[in-house]
């Protein structure tokens, strides 16, 4: 199944999770955190400034699979992205995402911006309404701003990650 990312470039892989991983994936705004077990960047499908993906370094699919040393990982850049986004003014809250549906273990931050919130209303039922109007409606500038907004949040969480937070 091909596709494309908010760059335009085709997504030839059928596995997402392991594109990136193998670095086959121009990330918008680069690798925001290449740990141990985990890669944090911004959705390259879905232009939201701010909209964040944890991919699991391995092939794996459910939460369950992690060991306490991945799950400890995710735990510590799941704090720091979204302290992130609320310090950064991006949003004021996230919601996290994991769904076993997807071939590839990953975890949506996705940040509850006030649009959304206006156009759709505020829940979880509305997630794929406001990524699909995201995707059909992204001008050039709102790509400009993922990447910025990626760049941002990687300079914010080194900043944080060398005080040990």
């Amino acid at each position: 199944m091909d596709r494309k990312d908010i760059l335009g470039n085709e997504i030839k892989s059928e596995c997402v999770g392991c594109a990136i991983v193998r670095g086959e994936i121009q990330l918008p705004g680069g690798v925001i955190y290449d740990g141990k077990s985990i890669i944090l960047a911004a959705d390259p499908e879905i232009p939201i400034p701010g909209f964040l993906i944890i991919t699991s370094k391995r092939h794996i699919q459910s939460f369950a699979e992690l060991s306490s040393e991945e799950r400890t990982e995710i735990g510590d850049i799941i704090a720091l992205a979204q302290k992130a986004i609320k310090d950064l003014k991006i949003a004021e809250t996230v919601t996290l995402v994991q769904e076993e549906r997807s071939k590839h273990f990953h975890i949506w931050i996705f940040p509850n911006q006030e649009w959304m919130q206006e156009k759709f209303g505020y829940g979880l039922q509305y997630l794929r309404k406001i990524n699909a109007y995201a995707r059909e409606n992204a001008s050039d500038e709102d790509v400009i701003r993922v990447i910025k907004v990626a760049e941002e949040i990687k300079e914010y969480m080194q900043k944080y990650a060398k005080m040990g937070l």
